[in-house]
């Protein structure tokens, strides 16, 4: 599998506090908001390269333990920089799936509700195809489809293009 299904791989290691900090010491996490990445910028080589030679004093499940904890505590920081008043933190993509996750999120914000946007009736799985579909609608009505507050964009503008066949 390549993903560590329901953090159960996480479960069996002992976070590495060490390490979680050289992580969290990436310049990636004082950037300002908006912000995006992926396996693009996360991958091993950033493990590695991040790590200092510490990977190799972990055993593998360790060393995954510490990945959940980093994702844990971003997704928290990033929250409590940007979202001070929340009160509630709805997750989504596959991340919903995973219990560890979400059960350290529940932990880690509480006594913020933390919760799954399936229960506000949308499935987990299906919230970008929902944000394309609602992004396309706004486009043929003409409509903005960004919110400069959320964006950082100068302005609101109508997004994309229609292009016939």
């Amino acid at each position: 599998s390549p993903f560590d299904r329901d953090g159960k791989w996480a479960l069996t290691g002992q976070i590495n506090h060490e390490l979680l900090e050289c992580l969290l010491d990436d310049n990636y996490f004082r950037m300002p908001f908006p912000k995006s990445t992926g396996r693009d910028y996360f991958n091993m080589n950033w493990l590695e390269q991040k790590s200092g030679g510490l990977l190799t004093q972990h055993t593998s499940a360790d060393v995954q333990a510490t990945l959940l904890a980093l994702t844990v505590e971003s997704i928290c920081q990033a929250i409590e920089a940007s979202a001070p008043g929340l009160d509630e933190v709805l997750v989504c993509g596959g991340g919903a799936f995973n219990q560890t996750l979400m059960q350290h999120l529940t932990n880690r914000l509480n006594p913020h509700t933390v919760a799954t946007t399936a229960a506000r009736g949308f499935d987990p799985n299906c919230i970008e195809a929902v944000c394309f579909a609602w992004l396309a609608m706004r486009r043929l009505h003409k409509l903005s489809g960004n919110l400069p507050s959320v964006t950082g964009a100068e302005h609101s503008v109508c997004l994309g293009g229609i292009y016939q066949a």
